[in-house]
């Protein structure tokens, strides 16, 4: 693209066409008095600042048809306790957080949208099923250094928990190998700089998932029995803490996994002045922080809610809520529509003696009668 402005269409009005040649001119008036001022013309650019910039273009489109015969449900989250939802659908400095509290989720490097092929969200019906973030490729100028944190407060934090608290991915990995000396890492947070409270969930390199909850400064370390976590397959992981009991479990494609104790070092970051929320690495500190090379679709946070085995299964059906509503008729905010029946109603045949036009004072009581209307 040779001309940026050439992003933004001119608008038709005549009098918006008037005002962008006007300025245009007055700009060049301008620039001209400045350019004779100086000794040398060249010094009016060296004055300005450098900024790099860039524009990605994506050509993902979705369609889809609403059959009448499908009844399309609302889901029914316990929204005060959803802290964090983070889709790979966008990019920029900054991702949305869906959850209602709307908290700033901050992305670094250069990540891609990619089509998030085979997984299916049940909203599309054209060959699109899903869109997926892909962090860490092999070909990104910023290769192990694009990640997301999400600043320190209740909605991340493990201390001060009374109930539990659930962690949901839903992503596909490309390289579980150890990291310069660390494990991939899903997820991190020290609440303090001890830490007395946080959680580490990782992956080793023979694809066990190992969850650590540090809890008023017991550590609860727990791993799958088996390596389960495997390259290039779309995975649905379930993260669960209860308090009651100190119980964890790890559900891996509505699968309860076996899991049995861990013995290694938790492995929180260094830089225990931060306590922000690292998500697809370790945390800052040291030089290599166990980047996530992976496709990501869905990440949450259910505060104070320890999801069920039952809502597990429910979520893997429909994809979108723990609610019990079959895949495909989930009701998706901005993305759907009305659920309503088809009618056949009995149609009015209008008769008019005289077919001449209205005119004031020509409808009245007297002409618009049985005999003059009839159905």
């Amino acid at each position: 693209m040779s001309d940026i402005k050439g992003l933004r269409e001119i608008s038709n009005d005549p009098f918006g066409k008037l005002l962008t040649a006007l300025s245009k001119k007055f700009s060049a008036f301008l620039a001209k008095d400045q350019a004779e001022a100086i000794e040398n013309p060249e010094d009016i650019y060296s004055d300005g600042q450098d900024v790099e910039s860039v524009i990605k273009y994506h050509t993902f489109a979705h369609m889809k048809k609403f059959p009448l015969t499908v009844n399309y449900q609302s889901p029914s989250e316990p929204n005060d306790k959803v802290r964090r939802w983070i889709k790979g659908a966008s990019l920029g400095n900054t991702v949305p957080d869906l959850s209602q509290y709307n908290t700033t989720v901050y992305l670094f490097g250069d990540p891609v949208l990619v089509d998030g092929a085979p997984f299916d969200y049940g909203i599309s019906t054209t060959s699109l099923k899903s869109i997926a973030m892909q962090l860490n490729r092999p070909t990104s100028d910023l290769e192990n250094a694009e990640h997301m944190t999400m600043p320190d407060g209740i909605g991340v934090q493990i201390a001060g928990i009374a109930t539990g608290v659930s962690y949901f991915f839903r992503l596909r990995l490309f390289d579980i190998a150890i990291q310069g000396d660390t494990w991939r890492t899903l997820f991190e947070k020290m609440d303090d700089a001890t830490p007395n409270n946080g959680v580490v969930i990782k992956i080793h390199p023979t694809g066990k998932l190992i969850v650590v909850i540090k809890r008023a400064g017991t550590e609860y370390k727990k791993e799958t029995a088996v390596g389960t976590i495997a390259i290039n397959t779309i995975y649905e992981l379930w993260i669960t803490y209860a308090v009651s009991g100190n119980t964890i479990h790890v559900y891996i494609n509505n699968v309860d996994m076996t899991l049995v104790n861990n013995t290694d070092a938790a492995g929180f970051h260094t830089t225990t002045t931060n306590l922000d929320a690292n998500v697809f690495w370790r945390g800052p500190g040291t030089e290599l922080n166990g980047h996530l090379y992976c496709d990501m679709y869905d990440f949450m946070i259910f505060r104070e809610y320890v999801v069920s085995a039952t809502e597990v299964g429910r979520h893997f059906i429909n994809k979108w809520t723990l609610a019990n509503i079959p895949f495909g008729e989930v009701m998706v905010s901005n993305y759907f529509a009305s659920y309503g029946l088809a009618r056949v109603s009995k149609s009015l045949t209008l008769k008019y003696n005289v077919l001449a036009p209205i005119v004031p004072g020509s409808f009245t009581t007297a002409s618009f009668t049985t005999a003059s209307f009839t159905t």
